[in-house]
């Protein structure tokens, strides 16, 4: 992600913390955080990893000792990309159906 995402990505949290506080600021305001924030180099703390495509490209002995080596963070997220997937898959087959049914 580049420098600029990042500062979009701040800038899109902070407005939605202070829209759930019901605080707002001057429009001038957001253009000068926007000008401050370019200046540092920013990353977040914790980096998204597409832990699905991991998980398919390794052997499947490998597969229970890699998911018992992720963070509950990194577990959760697995969790979340898997039922993602596995509702598409779902939704495919079922319109598949649908078609085969005319």
């Amino acid at each position: 992600m580049s420098k600029q995402e990042y500062v979009t990505r701040i800038m899109e949290e902070w407005y939605l913390v202070m829209a759930k506080n019901n605080v707002s600021v001057q429009p001038k305001t957001s253009t000068l955080l926007g000008m401050v924030l370019a200046n540092y180099d920013i990353k977040p703390k914790y980096e998204s990893r597409n832990l699905w495509d991991e998980f398919l490209s390794m052997p499947g002995g490998q597969c229970a000792s890699w998911y018992d080596s992720l963070s509950e963070i990194h577990k959760k997220e697995f969790d979340v990309q898997r039922q993602s997937k596995s509702d598409d898959r779902n939704k495919k087959s079922m319109d598949f159906n649908t078609l085969l049914k005319g």
